[in-house]
């Protein structure tokens, strides 16, 4: 009679540490048994958005494990964690011993997930894009008008100076009623 009986691997990390690294190969899924980790991914100049904040009996890592292997995001603990890690074997042993329907859903899944963290990454960089743009064109608009308001000032001070001694020319006297 045989027994399939996997002696599960938990670790304890702590809060704020790299568990899965986005672009490197993945050979481990991990189950968040108690804490919170955070998945996030990094444009080319190194700009991180969050994707998601997952909680206990959550999967990540799973993706890479049942695809091509390559890591699409990274993931770190928000707190102390205790993680359940999956080698990359046994996740695909009880996918072949699933239904082929099945499978391929999930690499369906897997696919249009990634596509999808690609694609909020590039929103995000165009976002930022935009961002930066606006301010430039706030600092331009706003160093125009400065110039223009000194130079307008320039341009009254000698006719405020000129009706100024013509005002004070006048005696209160003058604007009463005879």
């Amino acid at each position: 009679m045989s027994h399939n009986i996997k002696i599960l691997d938990r670790q304890f990390v702590p809060a704020g540490t790299l568990i899965i690294e986005q672009g490197t190969m993945g050979n481990r899924a991990f189950m968040v048994e108690s804490g919170h980790v955070e998945v996030f991914m990094k444009d080319e100049h190194g700009n991180e958005m969050t994707l998601s904040e997952l909680g206990a009996g959550s999967m990540v890592g799973e993706m890479a494990v049942l695809s091509d292997g390559v890591r699409s995001a990274s993931v770190r603990t928000k707190d102390d964690c205790v993680l359940i890690s999956i080698p990359a074997h046994d996740l695909q042993s009880s996918m072949k011993a699933s239904d082929s329907l099945y499978k391929r859903l999930i690499k369906m899944m897997t696919t249009r997930m990634k596509e999808t963290n690609m694609k909020l990454l590039l929103k995000d960089k165009q976002l930022a894009d935009i961002e930066k743009a606006s301010r430039v064109n706030l600092e331009n608009v706003a160093t125009y008008l400065s110039s223009k308001q000194e130079k307008l000032q320039k341009q009254l001070a000698p006719i405020i100076g000129q009706a100024k001694v013509a005002w004070e020319q006048f005696q209160a006297s003058d604007f009463k009623k005879d």
